[in-house]
Protein backbone atom coordinates (compact mmCIF):
# COMPACT_ATOMS: atom_id res chain seq x y z
CA UNK A 1 0.00 0.00 0.00
CA UNK A 2 3.23 2.72 0.67
CA UNK A 3 3.92 1.70 -2.62
CA UNK A 4 0.59 3.49 -4.40
CA UNK A 5 0.30 6.14 -1.55
CA UNK A 6 3.72 7.46 -2.30
CA UNK A 7 2.71 7.70 -6.08
CA UNK A 8 -0.48 9.36 -5.76
CA UNK A 9 0.12 11.67 -2.40
CA UNK A 10 2.07 14.38 -4.01
CA UNK A 11 -1.15 15.44 -5.64
CA UNK A 12 -3.76 15.10 -3.32
CA UNK A 13 -3.69 18.08 -2.13
CA UNK A 14 -4.00 19.75 -5.51
CA UNK A 15 -6.95 17.27 -6.53
CA UNK A 16 -8.68 17.80 -3.07
CA UNK A 17 -8.74 21.77 -3.53
CA UNK A 18 -9.96 21.28 -6.72
CA UNK A 19 -12.85 19.48 -5.51
CA UNK A 20 -14.62 22.69 -4.27
CA UNK A 21 -14.64 23.93 -7.63
CA UNK A 22 -15.26 20.52 -9.64
CA UNK A 23 -17.84 19.02 -7.06
CA UNK A 24 -19.80 20.58 -4.83
CA UNK A 25 -20.66 18.58 -1.32
CA UNK A 26 -22.44 19.91 1.82
CA UNK A 27 -20.66 21.11 4.60
CA UNK A 28 -20.72 18.21 6.42
CA UNK A 29 -19.43 15.94 3.35
CA UNK A 30 -16.24 18.29 3.21
CA UNK A 31 -15.44 17.38 6.77
CA UNK A 32 -15.67 14.18 5.71
CA UNK A 33 -13.37 14.44 2.61
CA UNK A 34 -10.84 16.29 5.03
CA UNK A 35 -10.82 13.30 7.18
CA UNK A 36 -10.71 10.63 4.90
CA UNK A 37 -7.84 12.30 3.06
CA UNK A 38 -6.16 12.77 6.86
CA UNK A 39 -6.53 8.49 7.03
CA UNK A 40 -5.51 8.11 3.47
CA UNK A 41 -2.38 10.15 4.24
CA UNK A 42 -1.58 8.37 7.50
CA UNK A 43 -2.45 4.55 5.46
CA UNK A 44 -5.80 4.03 7.55
CA UNK A 45 -7.26 2.38 4.43
CA UNK A 46 -10.27 1.15 6.52
CA UNK A 47 -11.16 4.56 7.63
CA UNK A 48 -10.17 6.36 5.16
CA UNK A 49 -12.48 4.42 2.76
CA UNK A 50 -15.22 4.65 5.72
CA UNK A 51 -15.47 8.41 5.00
CA UNK A 52 -14.88 8.18 1.36
CA UNK A 53 -17.93 6.20 1.21
CA UNK A 54 -19.36 9.34 3.12
CA UNK A 55 -18.71 11.54 0.37
CA UNK A 56 -20.08 9.53 -2.37
CA UNK A 57 -23.12 9.33 -0.49
CA UNK A 58 -23.37 12.89 -0.44
CA UNK A 59 -22.36 13.33 -4.12
CA UNK A 60 -21.54 10.07 -6.05
CA UNK A 61 -19.74 11.49 -8.81
CA UNK A 62 -16.94 12.90 -6.50
CA UNK A 63 -13.92 12.15 -8.85
CA UNK A 64 -11.10 12.33 -5.92
CA UNK A 65 -13.35 9.84 -3.53
CA UNK A 66 -14.06 7.52 -6.59
CA UNK A 67 -10.65 7.26 -7.21
CA UNK A 68 -9.43 6.87 -3.54
CA UNK A 69 -12.08 3.78 -3.40
CA UNK A 70 -10.95 2.40 -6.51
CA UNK A 71 -7.25 2.50 -5.00
CA UNK A 72 -7.66 0.85 -1.79
CA UNK A 73 -9.92 -1.61 -3.43
CA UNK A 74 -7.06 -2.63 -5.54
CA UNK A 75 -4.84 -2.63 -2.59
CA UNK A 76 -7.04 -5.07 -1.17
CA UNK A 77 -6.73 -7.27 -3.62
CA UNK A 78 -3.24 -7.60 -3.87
CA UNK A 79 -3.35 -8.25 0.01
CA UNK A 80 -6.33 -10.78 0.20
CA UNK A 81 -5.37 -13.38 -2.54
CA UNK A 82 -8.78 -15.15 -1.91
CA UNK A 83 -10.96 -12.15 -2.44
CA UNK A 84 -8.99 -10.68 -4.85
CA UNK A 85 -11.49 -11.10 -7.83
CA UNK A 86 -13.96 -9.06 -5.96
CA UNK A 87 -12.03 -6.36 -4.82
CA UNK A 88 -10.27 -5.87 -8.70
CA UNK A 89 -13.67 -5.52 -10.03
CA UNK A 90 -14.52 -2.95 -7.61
CA UNK A 91 -11.35 -1.28 -7.83
CA UNK A 92 -12.05 -1.54 -11.95
CA UNK A 93 -15.40 -0.44 -11.99
CA UNK A 94 -14.55 3.06 -9.46
CA UNK A 95 -11.66 3.73 -11.63
CA UNK A 96 -13.78 3.41 -14.34
CA UNK A 97 -16.76 5.70 -13.14
CA UNK A 98 -13.93 8.36 -12.09
CA UNK A 99 -12.28 8.24 -15.34
CA UNK A 100 -15.42 9.47 -17.24
CA UNK A 101 -16.36 12.04 -15.11
CA UNK A 102 -13.18 13.96 -15.19
CA UNK A 103 -12.95 13.09 -19.08
CA UNK A 104 -15.50 15.58 -19.31
CA UNK A 105 -13.93 17.90 -17.57
CA UNK A 106 -13.47 21.85 -18.98
CA UNK A 107 -10.12 22.68 -19.71
CA UNK A 108 -8.24 19.97 -17.72
CA UNK A 109 -5.38 20.64 -15.67
CA UNK A 110 -2.40 19.26 -16.37
CA UNK A 111 -2.59 17.30 -12.69
CA UNK A 112 -6.11 16.25 -13.80
CA UNK A 113 -5.15 14.84 -17.27
CA UNK A 114 -2.20 13.05 -15.34
CA UNK A 115 -4.26 11.59 -12.73
CA UNK A 116 -6.56 10.19 -15.54
CA UNK A 117 -3.35 8.67 -16.86
CA UNK A 118 -2.94 7.33 -14.03
CA UNK A 119 -5.92 5.63 -13.23
CA UNK A 120 -6.34 4.25 -16.47
CA UNK A 121 -3.38 2.61 -16.19
CA UNK A 122 -4.77 1.11 -12.44
CA UNK A 123 -7.71 0.56 -14.17
CA UNK A 124 -6.33 -1.55 -16.71
CA UNK A 125 -4.37 -3.36 -14.15
CA UNK A 126 -7.05 -4.27 -12.11
CA UNK A 127 -8.57 -5.95 -15.23
CA UNK A 128 -5.83 -7.53 -16.07
CA UNK A 129 -5.32 -9.18 -12.17
CA UNK A 130 -9.14 -10.48 -13.08
CA UNK A 131 -8.18 -12.28 -16.45
CA UNK A 132 -5.31 -13.21 -15.06
CA UNK A 133 -7.35 -15.26 -11.97
CA UNK A 134 -9.29 -16.58 -14.86
CA UNK A 135 -5.84 -18.40 -16.48
CA UNK A 136 -5.18 -19.57 -12.92
CA UNK A 137 -8.53 -21.34 -12.40
CA UNK A 138 -8.09 -22.92 -15.58
CA UNK A 139 -4.97 -24.68 -15.31
CA UNK A 140 -5.64 -25.59 -11.71
CA UNK A 141 -8.91 -27.63 -13.87
CA UNK A 142 -11.37 -25.26 -12.49
CA UNK A 143 -13.34 -24.89 -16.29
CA UNK A 144 -16.69 -23.45 -14.86
CA UNK A 145 -15.11 -21.27 -12.64
CA UNK A 146 -13.00 -20.07 -15.40
CA UNK A 147 -15.63 -19.48 -17.69
CA UNK A 148 -17.26 -17.33 -15.16
CA UNK A 149 -14.38 -14.67 -14.67
CA UNK A 150 -13.79 -14.84 -18.06
CA UNK A 151 -17.69 -13.57 -18.76
CA UNK A 152 -16.93 -10.76 -16.34
CA UNK A 153 -13.63 -9.66 -17.75
CA UNK A 154 -15.15 -9.73 -21.06
CA UNK A 155 -18.13 -7.39 -19.72
CA UNK A 156 -15.60 -5.53 -17.57
CA UNK A 157 -13.92 -4.58 -20.96
CA UNK A 158 -15.88 -5.50 -24.18
CA UNK A 159 -13.06 -4.22 -26.14
CA UNK A 160 -10.37 -6.88 -24.78
CA UNK A 161 -9.99 -9.93 -27.00
CA UNK A 162 -8.68 -12.38 -24.77
CA UNK A 163 -11.26 -13.56 -22.45
CA UNK A 164 -13.75 -14.30 -25.40
CA UNK A 165 -10.89 -16.29 -27.51
CA UNK A 166 -10.11 -18.09 -24.36
CA UNK A 167 -14.22 -19.35 -23.86
CA UNK A 168 -14.34 -19.80 -27.35
CA UNK A 169 -11.18 -22.14 -26.62
CA UNK A 170 -12.84 -23.61 -23.86
CA UNK A 171 -15.76 -24.30 -25.81
CA UNK A 172 -14.25 -25.38 -28.69
CA UNK A 173 -11.39 -27.69 -27.59
CA UNK A 174 -12.18 -28.51 -23.88
CA UNK A 175 -16.15 -29.00 -23.44
CA UNK A 176 -16.69 -29.68 -27.37
CA UNK A 177 -19.57 -27.70 -27.39
CA UNK A 178 -19.62 -25.84 -30.84
CA UNK A 179 -22.47 -23.66 -30.65
CA UNK A 180 -21.33 -21.80 -27.38
CA UNK A 181 -18.11 -21.85 -29.15
CA UNK A 182 -20.48 -19.99 -32.26
CA UNK A 183 -22.07 -17.73 -29.70
CA UNK A 184 -18.67 -16.26 -28.44
CA UNK A 185 -17.22 -16.02 -32.10
CA UNK A 186 -19.89 -13.91 -32.73
CA UNK A 187 -19.29 -11.93 -30.17
CA UNK A 188 -16.55 -11.51 -30.65
CA UNK A 189 -17.35 -10.14 -34.15
CA UNK A 190 -19.65 -7.88 -33.30
CA UNK A 191 -17.29 -5.96 -30.77
CA UNK A 192 -14.46 -6.10 -33.72
CA UNK A 193 -15.92 -6.50 -36.81
CA UNK A 194 -12.98 -5.37 -39.04
CA UNK A 195 -10.27 -7.50 -37.05
CA UNK A 196 -9.10 -10.04 -39.80
CA UNK A 197 -8.30 -13.03 -37.32
CA UNK A 198 -11.97 -12.41 -35.68
CA UNK A 199 -13.76 -12.66 -39.10
CA UNK A 200 -12.10 -15.41 -40.29
CA UNK A 201 -12.54 -17.60 -36.82
CA UNK A 202 -16.03 -16.67 -37.35
CA UNK A 203 -15.95 -18.08 -40.85
CA UNK A 204 -14.32 -21.02 -39.95
CA UNK A 205 -17.30 -21.51 -37.46
CA UNK A 206 -19.31 -21.36 -40.36
CA UNK A 207 -17.62 -23.43 -42.49
CA UNK A 208 -16.91 -26.22 -40.43
CA UNK A 209 -20.69 -26.70 -39.78
CA UNK A 210 -21.04 -26.00 -43.97
CA UNK A 211 -22.95 -23.30 -43.60
CA UNK A 212 -21.40 -21.80 -46.69
CA UNK A 213 -24.03 -19.27 -47.63
CA UNK A 214 -23.16 -17.39 -43.86
CA UNK A 215 -18.74 -17.95 -44.62
CA UNK A 216 -18.41 -16.78 -47.81
CA UNK A 217 -19.33 -13.23 -47.19
CA UNK A 218 -16.89 -13.23 -44.26
CA UNK A 219 -14.34 -14.54 -46.29
CA UNK A 220 -14.39 -12.25 -48.93
CA UNK A 221 -14.71 -9.71 -46.47
CA UNK A 222 -10.90 -10.66 -45.48
CA UNK A 223 -10.02 -11.00 -49.21
CA UNK A 224 -11.19 -7.27 -49.27
CA UNK A 225 -8.62 -6.30 -46.85
CA UNK A 226 -6.01 -8.94 -47.11
CA UNK A 227 -6.25 -10.34 -50.97
CA UNK A 228 -2.53 -11.99 -50.62
CA UNK A 229 -4.15 -13.91 -47.61
CA UNK A 230 -3.45 -17.42 -48.91
CA UNK A 231 -5.19 -18.94 -45.90
CA UNK A 232 -7.91 -17.24 -46.54
CA UNK A 233 -7.89 -17.54 -50.26
CA UNK A 234 -7.69 -21.25 -49.73
CA UNK A 235 -10.47 -21.17 -47.45
CA UNK A 236 -13.00 -19.25 -49.58
CA UNK A 237 -11.90 -20.94 -52.59
CA UNK A 238 -13.12 -24.47 -50.61
CA UNK A 239 -16.55 -22.56 -49.41
CA UNK A 240 -17.08 -21.74 -53.64
CA UNK A 241 -16.32 -25.45 -54.48
CA UNK A 242 -18.06 -27.24 -51.83
CA UNK A 243 -21.30 -25.25 -52.34
CA UNK A 244 -21.20 -25.67 -55.96
CA UNK A 245 -19.47 -22.13 -57.21
CA UNK A 246 -16.94 -23.71 -59.45
CA UNK A 247 -16.11 -20.90 -61.36
CA UNK A 248 -15.57 -18.53 -58.21
CA UNK A 249 -13.65 -21.33 -57.27
CA UNK A 250 -11.38 -21.56 -59.67
CA UNK A 251 -11.37 -17.75 -59.93
CA UNK A 252 -10.19 -17.70 -56.35
CA UNK A 253 -7.32 -20.65 -56.74
CA UNK A 254 -5.76 -18.95 -59.47
CA UNK A 255 -5.17 -15.49 -57.35
CA UNK A 256 -3.67 -17.66 -54.84
CA UNK A 257 -1.11 -19.47 -57.30
CA UNK A 258 0.00 -15.74 -58.73
CA UNK A 259 1.12 -15.16 -55.39
CA UNK A 260 2.36 -18.79 -54.28
CA UNK A 261 2.79 -20.63 -57.38
CA UNK A 262 4.46 -23.97 -55.88
CA UNK A 263 1.31 -23.99 -52.73
CA UNK A 264 0.50 -27.52 -52.82
CA UNK A 265 -2.32 -26.70 -51.34
CA UNK A 266 -3.26 -24.34 -53.67
CA UNK A 267 -2.20 -26.77 -57.00
CA UNK A 268 -3.97 -29.74 -55.24
CA UNK A 269 -7.70 -27.61 -55.05
CA UNK A 270 -7.35 -26.29 -58.37
CA UNK A 271 -7.11 -29.98 -59.37
CA UNK A 272 -9.79 -31.09 -57.79
CA UNK A 273 -11.78 -27.72 -59.28
CA UNK A 274 -10.58 -28.46 -62.85
CA UNK A 275 -12.00 -32.60 -62.60
CA UNK A 276 -14.98 -30.82 -61.39
CA UNK A 277 -15.40 -28.61 -64.55
CA UNK A 278 -13.96 -31.42 -67.21
CA UNK A 279 -11.31 -29.46 -67.91
CA UNK A 280 -8.36 -32.17 -68.32
CA UNK A 281 -5.89 -30.05 -69.94
CA UNK A 282 -5.89 -28.20 -66.68
CA UNK A 283 -6.02 -31.10 -64.23
CA UNK A 284 -3.27 -32.67 -66.02
CA UNK A 285 -0.92 -29.37 -65.87
CA UNK A 286 -1.66 -29.39 -62.24
CA UNK A 287 -0.55 -32.63 -61.59
CA UNK A 288 2.82 -32.22 -63.26
CA UNK A 289 3.33 -29.36 -61.43
CA UNK A 290 2.37 -31.54 -57.86
CA UNK A 291 5.09 -33.69 -59.65
CA UNK A 292 7.77 -31.50 -60.21
CA UNK A 293 7.35 -30.51 -56.72
CA UNK A 294 7.69 -33.94 -54.84
CA UNK A 295 7.32 -37.41 -56.60
CA UNK A 296 4.37 -39.52 -54.94
CA UNK A 297 2.73 -42.72 -56.42
CA UNK A 298 -0.86 -40.85 -56.08
CA UNK A 299 0.37 -38.16 -58.63
CA UNK A 300 1.59 -40.54 -61.21
CA UNK A 301 -1.21 -42.50 -61.18
CA UNK A 302 -3.96 -40.02 -61.49
CA UNK A 303 -1.33 -38.41 -64.61
CA UNK A 304 -1.35 -42.00 -66.25
CA UNK A 305 -5.01 -42.46 -65.99
CA UNK A 306 -5.69 -39.16 -67.03
CA UNK A 307 -3.43 -39.49 -69.63
CA UNK A 308 -5.35 -42.83 -70.76
CA UNK A 309 -8.64 -41.18 -71.01
CA UNK A 310 -7.16 -38.93 -73.35
CA UNK A 311 -5.16 -41.34 -75.42
CA UNK A 312 -1.94 -39.40 -75.40
CA UNK A 313 0.14 -42.24 -75.56
CA UNK A 314 3.42 -41.09 -75.65
CA UNK A 315 3.37 -39.31 -72.81
CA UNK A 316 1.45 -42.22 -71.49
CA UNK A 317 4.59 -43.77 -71.82
CA UNK A 318 6.86 -41.94 -70.63
CA UNK A 319 4.90 -41.02 -67.52
CA UNK A 320 4.65 -44.69 -66.96
CA UNK A 321 8.32 -45.32 -67.38
CA UNK A 322 9.06 -42.53 -64.67
CA UNK A 323 6.87 -44.22 -62.16
CA UNK A 324 8.30 -47.38 -62.59
CA UNK A 325 11.77 -46.06 -61.60
CA UNK A 326 10.03 -44.24 -58.60
CA UNK A 327 8.17 -47.34 -57.68
CA UNK A 328 9.99 -50.59 -59.23
CA UNK A 329 7.49 -53.11 -56.65
CA UNK A 330 4.19 -51.56 -58.21
CA UNK A 331 2.72 -53.55 -61.22
CA UNK A 332 0.31 -50.83 -62.74
CA UNK A 333 2.81 -48.39 -64.22
CA UNK A 334 4.22 -51.37 -65.82
CA UNK A 335 0.91 -52.53 -67.22
CA UNK A 336 0.18 -48.48 -68.52
CA UNK A 337 3.84 -48.94 -70.23
CA UNK A 338 3.10 -51.77 -72.21
CA UNK A 339 -0.60 -50.77 -73.32
CA UNK A 340 0.63 -47.78 -74.59
CA UNK A 341 3.63 -49.38 -76.36
CA UNK A 342 0.25 -51.68 -78.10
CA UNK A 343 -1.15 -48.55 -78.48
CA UNK A 344 1.88 -46.89 -80.67
CA UNK A 345 2.57 -50.56 -82.03
CA UNK A 346 5.92 -50.38 -80.30
CA UNK A 347 6.94 -54.21 -79.73
CA UNK A 348 10.00 -53.05 -78.68
CA UNK A 349 8.85 -51.70 -75.69
CA UNK A 350 6.05 -53.66 -75.33
CA UNK A 351 8.23 -57.09 -74.91
CA UNK A 352 10.46 -55.12 -72.43
CA UNK A 353 8.08 -53.84 -69.91
CA UNK A 354 6.26 -57.76 -70.97
CA UNK A 355 8.87 -59.60 -69.65
CA UNK A 356 9.41 -56.58 -66.40
CA UNK A 357 5.91 -57.33 -65.87
CA UNK A 358 6.85 -61.36 -65.38
CA UNK A 359 9.83 -61.13 -63.45
CA UNK A 360 7.24 -58.76 -60.50
CA UNK A 361 6.03 -60.83 -57.60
Amino acid sequence: MKRIFLLTLAVLLFLTGCATTRHRLSPQANVDLKTANVYYSQQNVEEALKYYNRVLQDNPDHALALRRVADIYLYYGEQNPDKSLEYNKMAYEYYDRAIKIMEKYEKPTEDELAAIRDMKKRKLSAWTRVYNKGIEELNAGNTQQAIKIFEQAAEMDPTELKPLNMLVNIYQNELKDMEKAGEYLFKLYEQNPENVEVIMNLGAYYYNKQDFEKAIPLFEKVKEKEPTNIKNLLVLTDCYYASGQYDKAKNNIQLALIIEPRNTDALATAYDIAVKMDDDEAALNYLKQLLDIKEDDIYYENIVILLNSMERWEELANYAQKWHKFDETNKMPVQFVILAAQKMKNKALETEYTNILKQMK
